[in-house]
């Protein structure tokens, strides 16, 4: 009687953990990639007067960095990044405080602020490519407000000392 009860709680549970409609986060990133391919959105190397206002986590490779006047941007982060998708405040590394660079600028988090994650190609988006980025992201619900509040920015130089703004 215990084993048949044993056998139809782990057939329950891996029924439930086997329902969840979500992607991995390795298919999320083959996703956005061949949506970048799909729709051909160019890369630029650099952003000219980039004002850091919020971001949003997407996976460990990919985040969306907001700019003033709405401006929104796709960001590929070199190799994998653990702790982008969990943390809740970035620390954005840049040598030019006035634009956003590919290639010589940087992600970190404030749990681990001495681990760069290297910005490696940036992507503007227009309104409709961020929502369907997020639909990707999040098929299920699609809230193109929803970001995480801004943070200080850090010269790649200096201690860390950010913290998120409410």
């Amino acid at each position: 009687m215990k084993s048949i009860l044993v056998i139809l709680t782990t057939l329950i549970l891996l029924a439930s953990c086997s329902s969840n409609n979500g992607m991995t986060s390795q298919a999320k990133n083959t996703a956005f990639k061949e949506y970048l391919t799909n729709n051909n959105i160019e890369s630029v190397k650099r952003v000219s007067r980039f004002r850091f206002q919020g971001w949003t986590s997407l996976t460990d490779e990919f985040l969306i960095l907001s700019s003033s006047h709405k401006r929104k941007f796709l960001i590929e982060l070199s190799g994998f990044c653990s702790d982008i998708r969990w943390t809740n405040a970035i620390i954005l590394n840049r040598l030019n405080t006035a634009s956003l660079n590919a290639l010589s600028d940087s992600i970190s988090t404030i749990e681990t602020p001495q681990i760069n994650c290297r910005i490696k190609t940036i992507y503007p988006l227009t309104q409709e490519q961020l929502v369907d980025i997020r639909a990707i992201d999040n098929p299920k619900e699609v809230d193109v407000s929803d970001e995480y509040q801004v943070t200080e920015e850090q010269p790649s130089n200096d201690t860390s000392n950010s913290s998120p703004n409410s």
